[in-house]
């Protein structure tokens, strides 16, 4: 154990590597840039290695064979000593995932609850941001991130790839399927997602000039699933979000095969501090989760309840 380097300069030794560079090592350690220089190289002295390679001018590092060899080491035992200290407080480190509030709501919570219950150890927390987090900041180990395909940054990781299609309740469905025209059009105030604009449907339905007439807008997506539910006209529905009412058969593709594939996607950004044990785990569930989902989903049919002014679209729900 003598012949062990300084907890500091692994410390510095790793932080670099994950983040990137020194400057952002100095941040997270709290030290000045200088301070994990100088770390490093007492390191690389004590070791009798070169473990980086300095980008001159751009600030950026490489990682050498001896580097390679000696992070994987080093990454686990300082992930091990956050582990066991917590325990000793009492105290397990939490896991905390970010996402916007119609994925919190409509696909995150249930599986979360279900990852909590196989870790009941582990404190896991949920937060509802529409963007981003500023992950220095906010203790987001995890963000799940809406955001559109042009968008995306070569290091996105996909979780979702969302796919939109016109749905309504079961009740609804065979007047429906055949009077589109005729009948109450939900849709969710969304400015950037042409696909779930009943406008860039006209044509899949002939529908005729005056058809926004017909339309009840929403500030919220679950708003929209939830008129479509109670039968209050068709909407368009975003899988995976409204998997649970088509599995329980609570909403019904109007026409099946009739998609389309949505403009945006939910990515997973990582804290690049984070050393959570369960982090990859998650990631692995929620993956598994959105495999699981590739079955086919059938939901029944019934026959529409007679003289229902839902199914002609008088009454019922306004919007703007």
């Amino acid at each position: 154990m003598s012949h062990l380097p300084p907890l500091s300069a692994l410390r510095a030794f790793e932080a670099a590597v994950r983040l990137g560079g020194f400057a952002r090592a100095a941040v997270e350690l709290n030290v000045s840039t200088s301070a994990v220089s100088h770390q490093i190289r007492a390191l690389e002295e004590s070791l009798g290695a070169r473990l980086l390679e300095r980008s001159t001018g751009l600030g950026g590092i490489s990682v050498t064979p001896a580097g390679a060899r000696l992070l994987p080491a080093v990454s686990d035992a300082l992930s091990r000593l956050t582990d066991a200290c917590a325990e000793i407080r009492g105290t397990a480190q939490r896991l905390t995932v970010s996402a916007n509030a119609p994925f919190s709501a409509m696909w995150l919570a249930r599986r979360l609850a279900e990852f909590s219950s196989l870790h009941p150890d582990t404190p896991l927390h949920a937060v509802v941001l529409d963007d981003e987090p500023d992950f220095a900041r906010s203790g987001v180990d995890l963000a799940i991130v809406h955001v559109p395909a042009h968008r995306l940054r070569a290091d996105d990781d996909v979780l979702v790839r969302e796919t939109v299609f016109p749905v309504c309740s079961p009740e609804l469905h065979p007047y429906a399927s055949v009077n589109v025209c005729r009948s109450r059009l939900l849709q969710e105030m969304h400015e950037n997602s042409p696909e779930i604009d009943w406008r860039n449907w006209s044509t899949d339905f002939g529908l005729p000039d005056d058809f926004e007439t017909k339309i009840v807008r929403y500030s919220s997506f679950s708003q929209v699933i939830g008129a479509a539910v109670g039968g209050a006209g068709i909407a368009l529905g975003r899988a995976p979000l409204i998997e649970p009412e088509l599995r329980s058969g609570r909403l019904v593709p109007l026409r099946p095969g009739l998609e389309r594939a949505a403009s945006w996607r939910f990515v997973l950004r990582r804290n690049p501090s984070t050393r959570h044990r369960l982090l990859d785990p998650l990631i692995a569930f929620l993956r598994r989760e959105t495999e699981a989902e590739a079955a086919p989903v059938a939901g029944p049919i019934v026959a529409p309840a007679s003289n229902d002014s839902r199914l002609h679209g008088t009454g019922g729900a306004t919007g703007k």
